[in-house]
């Protein structure tokens, strides 16, 4: 992959057996000849109903359990476990990774909207680079995959909102999508009775097409349930890893402020 990404070298329980395919969606794409500018009228209708079905974000902890399917060489899967927390006043993240055999933390990651920090438990050392792609290695193997952040942390954080308002984005009003171009790229953001259904990333500079995708519970959008994120590299257009990630025991609470330090 092009570009800067953090390398997160952990041993991953890989298992080849029979395994619950994950759900392979389609990349859209954008469609050049169908955005209008946020000054329009429908551009602003369309933002003013989306904003009116948003909810505020709540601060919130949940169990995780997170699924990679990898392609090349071979179709395998990886099972991590993990924790979540989020700070609404702060924007923070933190995610605590476990192993699903025994369940032991090996890796904790912090991030806001401008970085990511990371810390194996093995060590002292804190990785920390601009908010970007999580480049996963298998040691055993050295195959690498990226997990595109980004993507995920608008979701788990709301921080969206504040994306869809900027001026500079385009409005494609009959099909609820709002485009937004990104030094690290392009953002497309798909909406469905008022919520963020659908989140597609496409970068040049980091070599990679992104399709994030979200399933909630009709009394609960936030934090969502399921979150399904593929990655396709630009070069070959073939997929190279599908995420999913499944919430669970979230609780609508605020973390203590050491939460987010190692």
């Amino acid at each position: 992959m092009k570009g800067k990404t953090i390398l997160l070298s952990v041993s991953l329980l890989i298992i080849s057996c029979q395994s619950a395919e994950v759900e392979d969606p389609n990349f859209i794409g954008r469609d050049k000849e169908k955005y209008i500018s946020a000054k329009e009228k429908e551009s602003k209708t369309l933002l003013k109903e989306i904003l009116e079905k948003q909810t505020d974000f709540p601060s919130f902890k949940s169990d995780f359990s997170m699924q990679i399917q990898t392609f090349v060489p071979k179709k395998d899967n990886v099972y991590l476990d993990g924790k979540l927390y989020f700070s609404k006043e702060s924007k923070q993240v933190k995610i605590q990774l476990m192993d699903s055999f025994f369940g032991m933390i090996f890796t904790e990651l912090i991030a806001d909207p401008n970085q990511i920090q990371i810390k194996p438990t093995s060590t002292k050392e804190i990785q920390t680079l601009p908010m970007g792609d999580i480049l996963i290695q298998d040691p055993n193997t050295g195959k690498k995959f990226a997990i595109p952040f980004p993507v995920i942390y608008e979701y788990l954080t709301g921080t969206y909102v504040g994306e869809i308002q900027n001026p500079k984005a385009k409005f494609y009003t009959k099909e609820a999508r709002i485009i937004l171009s990104k030094p690290d790229g392009e953002y497309e953001y798909f909406f469905k009775d008022g919520n963020l259904d659908r989140l597609e990333l496409s970068s040049t500079k980091r070599g990679l097409k992104a399709i994030a995708i979200v399933k909630t519970k009709p009394d609960q959008i936030h934090p969502p349930k399921e979150i399904t994120t593929k990655v396709i590299s630009l070069d070959t257009e073939k997929e190279n890893v599908l995420i999913l990630i499944k919430l669970k025991k979230s609780q609508m609470v605020e973390p203590p402020i050491n939460t987010f330090r190692f």
